[in-house]
């Protein structure tokens, strides 16, 4: 939670933006900004959102960005749907994909026992 507030601390100082401008845009007590800041209140996800939105942050990026640590991170290009019906179909698959060198992210939503 701490790399969160610093990270929407810095932003709000990056764009030159005093708590008291960011209380009024929320509609928040102007000490209920310093008191998210300082980590003396929990904010919720709803008020996390609140905040970036005010920020014009994009929530997803904003947390994509955290998760990475501050590095770089690529942004999918494409989604793509698969059916493999073997197991080797699904090795040879994988096989290829680590090969190629590309950044592949799999997300099995329905898998049933190979035959």
């Amino acid at each position: 939670m701490k790399k969160l507030l610093e990270f929407l601390r810095n932003e709000r100082l990056n764009k030159c933006l005093k708590q008291a401008y960011l209380a009024e845009k929320l509609g928040v007590d102007e000490s209920t900004i310093s008191r998210w800041e300082s980590g003396q209140t929990v904010m919720t996800f709803l008020q996390i959102e609140n905040y970036a939105s005010a920020l014009e942050i994009d929530v997803y990026e904003m947390f994509a960005f955290l998760a990475s640590n501050g590095e770089d991170f690529s942004k999918p290009i494409a989604e793509v749907h698969i059916e493999v019906y073997t197991q080797g179909a699904y090795n040879s698959l994988m096989q290829y994909l680590t090969d190629s060198g590309m950044d592949v992210a799999i997300k099995n939503t329905n898998l049933k026992r190979w035959k």
